[in-house]
């Protein structure tokens, strides 16, 4: 059966605070490289879709990525424009597919802002693969989570020494809801599942009008989660690259 991998770089990276965080350098590399490398290196998939936000970025990337690939492993990389928001760019690459490729095969979908992710990984998710059911890394939630409903408090908030551009919340005991963290999740990508019930999936999702910002939320099916002990931070603002840095 096929194999395809969606590496999403499409987004505006607004908290990134400036700059393309997917082409932002971590060691002489744009970040994107090092999730596209590590599906290269599983060596088991049969192209490469590439989602980008702009013909700029695109070529930058292109042109990194031709140092680096053989001709035999540039012709895997399929380029996909993105759309507005994730959830159109993860439609387009599915399209894509749906138009130009096999049908019958599993796809993976990875976001290019995390560039931990190892090839080991990628295959013991390909592991647990089936027709029937999706394959999503995650790891357990360690924190105290609550479901709130903020409450406008002015006076605290002019009073707060921190900043006003993310100003505390005041809530109510009436409005918090403390969830049970022994039954709570954090979920990454990739996630992976069966083309053709994704495909179906999301051009409901897409239908419907309503808006997702995870794979899982959108299948229909069954899935699986493959608990993740190694760090998989994804690239949002400057301090988690700085912090990354450390850690490689």
């Amino acid at each position: 059966m096929q194999r395809y991998a969606t590496i999403l770089m499409a987004g505006r990276s607004r908290r990134f605070g400036g700059g393309d965080k997917c082409l932002t350098s971590l060691r002489g590399q744009p970040i994107a490289f090092y999730a596209l490398e590590a599906f290269r290196k599983a060596e088991n998939f049969d192209r490469y879709l590439l989602v980008y936000r702009d013909e700029s970025q695109k070529k930058l990337f292109e042109n990194f990525v031709k140092k680096k690939y053989s001709a035999g492993e540039l012709a895997k990389i399929v380029w996909v424009t993105g759309g507005p928001e994730r959830m159109f760019s993860v439609f387009n690459a599915l399209e894509f597919v749906h138009k130009q490729l096999r049908a019958d095969a599993y796809i993976f979908i990875h976001d290019g802002a995390r560039p931990m992710i190892t090839a080991e990984q990628i295959l013991a998710i390909d592991a647990l693969l089936s027709p029937e059911r999706g394959v999503v890394l995650g790891h357990r939630a360690t924190d105290t989570i609550i479901a709130a409903t903020a409450e406008s408090d002015p006076e605290t908030d002019r009073k707060n020494p921190i900043t006003t551009a993310h100003p505390p919340l005041t809530i109510s005991a009436q409005r918090r809801q403390y969830l049970w963290r022994d039954a709570l999740w954090v979920l990454e990508t990739p996630q992976a599942f069966y083309f053709p019930a994704i495909f179906k999936d999301y051009g409901a999702a897409i239908h419907s009008r309503r808006h997702f910002t995870d794979d899982s939320s959108i299948f229909s099916g069954a899935i699986k989660i493959l608990e993740n002990s190694r760090v998989n931070l994804k690239i949002t603002a400057k301090e988690d690259l700085e912090l990354l840095s450390k850690i490689i």
